[in-house]
């Protein structure tokens, strides 16, 4: 039975597998790959000079402001349902914490 290279599950656990040479690959490692590089590119922006921002217009600085809090609000909409899910699941503080970059002390005072 084909399986997803990456997490492991069986095609009929996937809504689709696509097969590859030597490698297959859910729908739903795809997803989590499109994500992981859509984050990575608007974490990759570099931050504009303050020379930069007195040169851009009142609108232009409007629109990207709106961008920056949409991607603020649904990232922290995500990280609100995806700690409670990693704690029902018995994955500890610590792992959650060090995938977060900080203590796990800071990530229970955040999310706990």
């Amino acid at each position: 039975m084909l399986t997803c290279s990456f997490c492991g599950l069986d095609a009929k656990s996937v809504g689709a597998l696509l097969a590859g040479p030597n490698v297959n690959i859910c729908d739903q490692c795809i997803d989590i790959g499109l994500r992981t590089i859509a984050t990575r590119d608007a974490l990759e922006q570099p931050n504009p000079s303050p020379s930069d921002l007195e040169k851009t217009g009142d609108e232009a600085l409007l629109h990207e402001m709106a961008a920056a809090s949409k991607l603020v609000d649904k990232t922290r909409d995500r990280l609100q349902r995806q700690v409670p899910e990693l704690r029902r699941r018995g994955v500890d503080w610590t792992a959650i914490g060090t995938a977060l970059g900080v203590s796990h002390q800071v990530a229970q005072e955040r999310f706990g």
